[in-house]
Order: structure tokens, then C-alpha cells, then sequence
């Protein structure tokens, strides 16, 4: 594993701004009547159509949308990757799954090209090796980057998690990670209590894993009134926290 300075520089070299029109199938996708009221709201403060244009989703793509919830990226990457594509909501079995399982169906539906997959906990993703396209998790990853007994380092969950992620991408599929971000050299368990990863540890812990990091889009989520530490969910923050924006890619080889 590369030196974290050194991953930092890294970061720094590679962040880019966004820049370009939106492609005309994500417009369409974020424009798509059958999405929720619900999801519609959020789209000022998550900004999908940049944020989708920057990890590429493409028509005719199979994307996972890992811990997929409501479905807020569902519903679009469903509309981007159009008829002869697909958009895999994933999910944790158990109690709380099931009571939603009914009205996410239904919701999803309409749209013919969303499957619907629970994962056992613990358990390995329902994927085929090298079948994915993209993987994308949102505001998750901030969960797995410390656990106690680990320390200051990635807990071996994670690190089987990652592995799994990257049997399922094709050689060259995207992991897309969007996280609210916490300052370098935070320490793993602060910046979990803000319930937030700083971008030095996040770059360590996906390459590490194996994947190459190809680049930040680091204007898409910046709000300078957010001081990176505090948690969210008690400073007014909600929806307005500076984020990373980050893309890795599956070695071709």
C-alpha cells in the first residue's frame, strides 16, 4: 500500500472540475415522470445529472446500486442505462427489507429494467464474476472504514467487501464513491463519529484494495460553510455537506 502523503499528492493531482453538458440520457433519466416526488426533491442538493456525467453511466450498462434504500440513484441510473440496461437495487435482507420490499416494487415497477437483490449479512453479493459495468455507493462508505477492534487501520470486513465489489466489475468497471467528506488526517474513529471519511484514507483503503483511483470531481458537492467536522446530522449539514466525489476503476489486467 502506498504511503498516505503520497496518496494525498495523488488525489491533488488527479481532482478535476466538471466540466461539459449533461449527456441526453441522464437529462432524461433525471427528467423521467416515473421517479418519486420524494426523490425529485433531493436533486438540487445531490446534483445527479454531474454527478452521473462524471462516472460515465452509459446507455446499455449494468449498474449496482449498492445499499440502495429508496432509490433515489435507482430510479436514474435505471432511466440512463435505458431498455437493453439495468439497474440492480441492492439491499441488506432482513426485517427491515421486507417491510419495504412490497412498495419498492412497486415503485420500481414502471420502469422494466430494475431488479431488486438482498444480500444475506456477511454474505457475498449475488453477482456473477466480471458481469457489472459500475458499482456506485453513496454516502455508505463512511460506515466501513473503522471498527474498534481495528483501529488505524481498514477493518478486514471492509477489505473482503472491496474484494467482492471488484470480482463482480469487468475489467475497467467504475466503482463510484460519493462520501461526505472529513479533513486528511482525521483519525478513523473521529471522522466515523462525524460519520464522514477523510479522502486520504478513503484513497488508501480502495486502492489498497486493488482498484485505480482515477480521479475526484471535487466542485460538485463544496460547501464552504461546511468546516468538515461535524456530524451532519446535528449541525443543520443534512444535504449540504461538502462531498467526495471519487471514480476507481478495475485493473484491465
Amino acid at each position: 500500500m502506498k504511503p498516505l502523503i503520497s496518496i494525498a499528492a495523488s488525489a491533488c493531482m488527479l481532482s478535476t472540475a466538471f466540466a461539459g453538458d449533461i449527456p441526453a440520457n441522464i437529462q432524461t433519466a433525471i427528467d423521467n415522470p416515473l421517479r418519486t416526488e420524494d426523490n425529485r426533491t433531493r436533486d438540487e442538493a445531490r446534483k445527479p445529472g454531474k454527478v452521473l456525467a462524471f462516472y460515465g453511466v452509459k446507455e446499455g450498462m449494468t449498474v449496482v446500486d449498492l445499499a440502495s434504500g429508496g432509490g433515489y440513484f435507482t430510479e436514474i441510473i435505471a432511466g440512463a442505462v435505458g431498455p437493453k440496461g439495468q439497474a440492480r437495487a441492492q439491499n441488506q435482507a432482513g426485517d427491515r427489507f421486507e417491510e419495504r420490499k412490497a412498495a419498492l416494487e412497486a415503485q420500481y415497477a414502471p420502469f422494466g429494467n430494475i431488479v431488486i437483490d438482498a444480500t444475506q449479512p456477511g454474505g457475498p453479493l449475488p453477482y456473477e464474476d466480471a458481469s457489472v459495468d459500475m458499482v456506485l455507493l453513496s454516502l455508505i462508505i463512511h460506515h466501513l472504514h473503522y471498527a474498534e477492534d481495528s483501529g488505524e487501520t481498514m477493518p478486514a470486513r471492509s477489505a473482503e467487501i472491496y474484494a467482492d465489489i471488484k470480482r463482480i466489475l469487468k475489467p475497467g468497471g467504475v466503482f463510484a464513491i460519493i462520501e461526505h467528506k472529513a479533513p486528511n488526517g482525521s483519525s478513523r474513529q473521529q471522522s466515523a463519529e462525524w460519520h464522514r471519511i477523510s479522502e486520504d484514507v478513503m484513497i488508501a483503503d480502495v486502492t489498497g484494495a486493488g482498484f485505480t483511483f482515477e480521479g475526484s470531481a471535487d466542485d460538485i458537492h463544496n460547501n464552504p460553510e461546511d468546516d468538515l467536522q461535524n456530524f451532519w446530522g446535528e449541525s443543520g449539514l443534512r444535504g449540504k455537506t461538502t462531498r467526495l466525489v471519487h471514480r476507481y476503476v478495475k485493473p484491465a489486467k
